[in-house]
């Protein structure tokens, strides 16, 4: 879950179906202020728990060793992979999250198949037919919207700039040219270089219960 638009309202649709929720957020910087406004978020749309969790030390890891085009995939096949042990941790049956078909570089259908790769759970994607324009109405009806666009200061990088990465408000590691057809062999050649089982076990130890 973050703090835009998107997650929350995936959240409450769920919630109507009789699905009880429990919130993830997965964070590049520490932002105090992005963090609570993820918890009144979280506790806006009845989250049962909210679990914060760092993913910035795995980002470093690919920076510093991989080809840039790629961390757009990096970075979901990494929040899916943390999402799902923690989910099994919390004895959950599915991963939900707000994504829309098209929007980002992430969120081609060749980029689902290949982040949907990187774990077993069934993943759920509520708002995978909407465009923004249906989403944001969803977020005013729930009454999600006004908290999600509130602005906040964003954290300062601890990284550098290097070639083809863009240091951006939102995230320090968005890729010039992320990749929007990608090959699944592609990316899972970029994550051979890296010792994924030790990042994903930092990310899963950096997990804490926020309430």
């Amino acid at each position: 879950m973050s703090s835009g638009i998107d997650s929350p309202v995936a959240g409450v649709m769920m919630k109507e179906r009789g699905v009880e929720i429990i919130a993830l957020h997965l964070s590049l910087l520490e932002n105090p202020a992005e963090a609570d406004k993820v918890t009144r978020l979280a506790r806006k749309i009845g989250a049962k728990k909210l679990v914060f969790a760092s993913i910035q030390e795995a980002h470093e890891a690919y920076k510093a060793k991989c080809n840039p085009r790629y961390t757009c995939l990096f970075c979901k096949r990494t929040m899916l992979r943390a999402a799902e042990a923690i989910a099994k941790s919390e004895g959950c049956d599915f991963i939900i999250t707000g994504e829309n078909m098209g929007q980002v570089a992430s969120q081609t259908l060749d980029s689902m198949k290949v982040t949907d790769d990187a774990v077993k759970m069934k993943i759920l994607r509520p708002l995978l037919g909407f465009d923004k324009t249906e989403t944001m109405a969803r977020a005013r009806k729930y009454g999600t919207y006004d908290l999600s666009i509130e602005k906040h200061e964003e954290a300062k990088p601890l990284v550098q700039r290097t070639q083809g990465v863009r240091l951006s408000p939102g995230c320090p590691f968005l890729p010039k040219n992320p990749a929007t057809r990608p090959r699944l062999e592609a990316v899972k050649a970029e994550e051979a270089r890296l010792d994924l089982v030790r990042l994903m076990e930092d990310v899963v130890k950096s997990a804490k219960t926020v309430y």
